[in-house]
């Protein structure tokens, strides 16, 4: 499945920058601000081209790990302790998810003091993208939460309780700047940083992972949910006789049928029983919300896909009621994949059923009018080749994913001992790296043994 075709670098950070802005409502437009920010302090410093849009996206995704750890209600504090749980997880997040992972280890220190780095003896560049990210993070909370000016700002900076806060060379390069507000934050300057410096095609590919794991991460029933349905309805489509380009439009609104649920509470995503008529409809929202994140980034084709994976042939779905005559046959096809991911996968209320199963009810279904026969008989020709192609298309997600739980567990027992907590951090993960990186090269020769 070739997931590349028709999604630029652009779309991508557009998308990217609509799936922040539904993290939290007080959050919105905060990521593009703070790179916004970071982007004039690095244009002022003479940064070249590609350091400077490396530096302005990492910047844009410092709080990437958020969706997954909730802490935003600590986060819009200007005062406030380190936030370890979404810096730690959001440096492992784009240390194997972004195409700077060099860079990755500066968002595990974006709330730590430049004292607190230096006394580490965190690696120089990896300290000074950390201060960059905190000095233009807590800029923005403190323009929008407090009301104040950027000049307001400075001046707290120069008293004495925040000495060793920020590298003396970044507050220098902010006096002399001059930095303007971003409120509005100009909406095509990251996408003209990009445009100067192109990422490459496995650069792109790596972001749209990115994109697709950050949802199906949120929890660990569903860690490979969007990939299997979007693997499931290429297969189908294929096996329905559909054209190679809606086939391909069926990859591209398969991985994003479910972007929107990165704004329903995880106390829902991961409830372990029956969710209440209350809890349901906020459930059902997660359509709603995919249409905000998808409008302006994705065709009319495939935004249409997306948003009718939950439609029944009989007027009984979500959110529209449509009916047979309403529905193309690739909306079908989608609708029936979503259904056989989630009946095959594991999920907070359910083990995983068995593909018998799986395939009983997706027949009652069709039998009721639900789901059309054509595409639930393409599913019971050959359901087991199915899951065979959906295993190796998944397989080196949840391997990732488990790598990905395995690191933050380590990083986050070092955070038992108060004491230079950056620089246990930053040994640790250097350990790491090196045993993932050594693993690697391990699985590499063992290949061409």
């Amino acid at each position: 499945m070739n997931r590349l075709t028709e999604i630029s670098a652009r779309q991508i950070l557009g998308l990217l920058e609509n799936c922040f802005d539904m993290i939290d409502p007080r959050l919105i437009g905060h990521e593009l601000r703070t790179a916004c920010y970071a982007d004039q302090l690095l244009a002022a410093a003479g940064i070249d081209a590609e350091k400077r849009r490396d530096l302005d996206c990492l910047v844009f995704l410092h709080d990437i790990g958020a969706y997954k750890t909730e802490e935003t209600g600590r986060m819009i504090q200007f005062e406030t302790e380190t936030c370890w749980d979404h810096s730690i997880y959001g440096m492992l997040f784009l240390y194997h998810y972004s195409p700077f992972p060099n860079l990755a280890e500066a968002v595990m220190f974006h709330h730590s003091r430049w004292a607190a780095l230096t006394a580490a003896g965190v690696d120089r560049t990896i300290a000074r993208a950390a201060n960059l990210i905190h000095f233009c993070d807590r800029l923005d909370i403190f323009l929008t939460y407090r009301q104040g000016t950027i000049a307001q700002f400075l001046e707290r900076l120069r008293r004495p309780e925040y000495y060793g806060g920020y590298d003396p060379e970044l507050l220098a390069l902010a006096e002399r700047a001059p930095l303007k507000p971003a409120v509005p934050a100009p909406a095509n300057f990251l996408f003209e940083r990009e445009r100067l410096a192109p990422f490459q095609p496995r650069q792109i590919e790596t972001l749209l992972t990115m994109l697709i794991v950050i949802i199906d991460f949120r929890s660990r029933h569903t860690v490979t949910h969007t990939m299997i349905t979007a693997s499931t309805a290429v297969q189908l489509g294929r096996r329905c006789g559909v054209s190679k380009y809606e086939q391909q439009a069926l990859g591209i609104a398969g991985m994003f049928h479910d972007l929107g649920k990165i704004g329903i509470p995880l106390e829902i995503l991961e409830n372990p029983g029956r969710l209440t008529q209350e809890d349901m409809a906020v459930m059902k929202t997660h359509v709603e919300k995919t249409a905000v994140i998808l409008n302006g980034w994705v065709s009319e084709e495939i935004r249409d896909l997306a948003l009718r994976h939950h439609e029944k042939l009989n007027g009984t779905g979500y959110p529209d009621g449509l009916s047979a005559s309403q529905l193309t046959l690739p909306q079908r096809i989608l609708a029936v994949a979503d259904i056989f991911s989630a009946l095959t996968g594991e999920r907070s209320y359910k083990q995983a059923y068995t593909l018998k199963r799986s395939c009983r009810i997706l027949a009652e279904m069709r039998d009721a009018g639900q789901l059309d026969a054509q595409v639930v008989d393409a599913v019971l020709s050959d359901p087991q080749g199915l899951a065979d192609v959906n295993e190796q298309n998944c397989r080196e997600i949840l391997d990732s994913y488990q790598r990905i739980q395995a690191e933050s567990q380590a990083l986050h027992d070092c955070l038992t001992e108060p004491v230079l907590v950056e620089k246990q951090l930053s040994e640790l993960w250097q350990r790491l790296k090196s045993d993932l990186v050594s693993g690697e090269n391990n699985d590499d020769i063992s290949k061409t043994a």
